[in-house]
């Protein structure tokens, strides 16, 4: 069975969220998850900002800047805040209301919230 990048990133999101859970909320791990998709992005010349927010409106070129899991992390966290904390929110929810909610179902849902490319799934 092949699965689609979003099956991928639900199933990474899954592991790093365990991961997560078993040192009490420490993010460390997502930080560094981000830091080896990152690397793996400038290392295949894939474009940074295929998996930044759409929210944001940042040339990575032009201000030769070069984002860490760290900020990408917070870009993330700024753009879903209010979807996930507003108890109107469409992910919160989603969130709330699914006892057993699937990392791709989730990964398709912040990417359609933040109109980012299929392509930025991983």
């Amino acid at each position: 069975m092949i699965f689609s990048d979003i099956e991928k990133a639900g199933e990474l999101a899954e592991q790093v969220a365990l991961q997560i859970q078993n040192s009490n909320g420490n993010l460390r791990t997502v930080y560094y998850k981000l830091e080896e998709i990152l690397i793996n992005y400038r290392k295949n010349s894939v474009d940074i900002d295929l998996i930044m927010p759409g929210l944001y409106e940042v040339d990575f070129e032009f201000n030769k800047t070069n984002p860490d899991g760290r900020s990408v992390w917070i870009a993330y966290a700024d753009a879903l805040h209010e979807e996930l904390c507003n108890s109107n929110g469409i992910l919160h929810k989603m969130v709330k209301s699914e006892n057993k909610l699937r990392g791709a179902v989730l990964v398709n849902q912040i990417m359609d919230q933040l109109n980012l490319p299929q392509s930025s799934a991983l």
